[in-house]
């Protein structure tokens, strides 16, 4: 106390944990400790409010690396202009802009010298970074309510030849939502500045994006579409 610790909060600390209770936590992980404690009491809460927690998390991810600053929010806002290109309805426009901001939760268990690298990843840094997504379906699964949400944030690197990742699924088993996913985030990572390269104009996003429709990675009309409605943003 006064040396490692400040004071008051030594005393905080003393009142609010018993020797009894100290030793009960030594035999239990954070987890079991938690839902000793917590109500386990289901609440719903409004988009508006999803969206300042989503929002605190999403500035976080981004803010990780000064490369992907906004990226979330950027990928965000794209969607809800797709959204109503396709005339979604509003719940489904809301969810989806929580999965655009929450899609790269994942990459806050991957280290910040793989995310900043100024070089182009090796093959086992590449792997490593594949990660994330996966991290970012075991995180948000354990929402309730948030299975649609899941999907389309977890599956943005999925490819229709199947060829994509965590899951290698193929185009059969990814809906038109996660398709777009897919084509938002590549189109907003290629015309953003990265440590190995410059960001892209529009046209050249454009044009690479086509390469991999014809290769059978992304959707051909999902990156038509994208052509035609930020061709003039």
């Amino acid at each position: 106390s006064g040396k490692m610790f400040a004071p008051e909060l030594v005393e905080h600390m003393k009142k609010a944990i018993s020797s009894e209770r100290y030793f009960k936590m030594k035999d239990k992980t954070i987890d079991e400790l938690l839902g000793e404690e917590l109500s386990h009491k289901a609440r719903e809460f409004t988009f508006e409010q999803i969206k300042a927690v989503t929002d605190v998390f999403g500035k976080i991810v981004d803010y990780k690396s000064p490369f992907t600053r906004n990226h979330s929010f950027r990928i965000a806002d794209k969607i809800m202009i797709m959204s109503k290109e396709y005339g979604y309805d509003e719940s489904t426009a809301q969810r989806l802009y929580v999965a655009g901001v929450l899609h790269d939760i994942g990459k806050m268990a991957i280290s910040n010298d793989v995310l900043e690298k100024p070089d182009r990843l090796s093959n086992e840094e590449f792997a490593y970074m594949q990660n994330h997504a996966w991290y970012t379906y075991v995180i948000l699964k354990q929402i309730d309510g948030f299975d649609d949400i899941t999907k389309w944030a977890a599956m943005h690197h999925e490819k229709l030849n199947g060829k994509g990742y965590p899951f290698g699924k193929s185009g059969d088993e990814l809906d038109q939502k996660q398709r777009l996913m897919a084509c938002i985030d590549i189109y907003q990572a290629l015309s953003e500045d990265r440590p190995y390269k410059a960001g892209m104009k529009h046209e050249k996003c454009i044009e690479i994006m086509r390469d991999m429709a014809g290769g059978g990675f992304i959707d051909a009309d999902i990156t038509e579409d994208i052509n035609r409605v930020f061709a003039v943003c």
